[in-house]
Parts: C-alpha cells; sequence; structure tokens
C-alpha cells in the first residue's frame, strides 16, 4: 500500500514509532474502561445498579447488574489483556448496542445521557471483533484466535 506524502516529511519517524502501539493501546483503554465501569457494580454498590437497571425496565434486576457488571469487569479484563478478545466482544457488544438502544431516548450526546459514549464504545470493540486482540495480546501470544 502506497501512502500519500508527508507534508512534513521530519513526521515519519514518529508515525513508524508510534504507529504500531496505537491498535494495543486503544484495546487495552477499552478493556480497562469498562472493568471499571463493571467494577463497582459487582463489588461495592450492585444494589444501586439493580436500582438502575429496574428503573430502566429490566427485570429481574439484580440478575441484570450481575449479568453486566460480570461482562464489563470480567470481558473487559479480558479484552484489555487480549484474552479470547473475539469471544469477549460477542458479550459485550450486546450489552453497548443494548446501552445505544436505552440511551436512544435522550438524543445523541452523552452528557445529556445521549447514546454516543455507548455508540463509541461500541464500535471500538466491533473492531476487536473482527480483527481479534493484534500482534500484542495473549491470543496471539499462544497463537490461538477463537
Amino acid at each position: 500500500m502506497q501512502y500519500p506524502r508527508l507534508i512534513i516529511p521530519a513526521f515519519a519517524h514518529v508515525y513508524r514509532t508510534f504507529g504500531p502501539i496505537t491498535e494495543p493501546l486503544i484495546r487495552v483503554v477499552a478493556g480497562v474502561s469498562l472493568a471499571a465501569h463493571g467494577y463497582p457494580t459487582l463489588f461495592v454498590n450492585p444494589q444501586g445498579a439493580a436500582d438502575f437497571f429496574a428503573d430502566a425496565g429490566f427485570e429481574p434486576a439484580m440478575t441484570w447488574a450481575i449479568i453486566v457488571g460480570v461482562v464489563e469487569f470480567f470481558g473487559g479484563l479480558c479484552l484489555a489483556l487480549g484474552l479470547l478478545t473475539r469471544v469477549v466482544a460477542v458479550p459485550i457488544l450486546i450489552f453497548l448496542v443494548t446501552a445505544v438502544v436505552y440511551h436512544w431516548q435522550f438524543g445523541f450526546y452523552w452528557n445529556i445521557r445521549g447514546f454516543e459514549y455507548p455508540l463509541f464504545w461500541a464500535v471500538v470493540v466491533f473492531h476487536f471483533l473482527m480483527w481479534g486482540g493484534g500482534r500484542w495480546s495473549i491470543d496471539n501470544l499462544i497463537g490461538r484466535e477463537f
């Protein structure tokens, strides 16, 4: 593939140096962010999460809180590590698409409870469903993708 000529050729070295780390960096940040959201749901305030799910119409609310907490926390950790990347991407995507559908009623912008945030992360996770964990993943290290 031929790339267009750079306007500032001196940046070529920077792009070649840091380019390979962008995909694993995105995977790690996405996974850690998901795990950080799942941790309080599972280990700090599961009842608060259940109350949210009940208000949103998801019953039995505690069951949904636990399911979402597990998907976010353990799925996020696996995504961050690149472990079973494609396998964990599926339930994460189901959760995020459900969040998009729920937040749709509030419009696009996340700062007014809209669907912007879950849509963005759904697209990120969809990338890893399609492409796997990448070169710097446990999946690659063990030589298996599922």
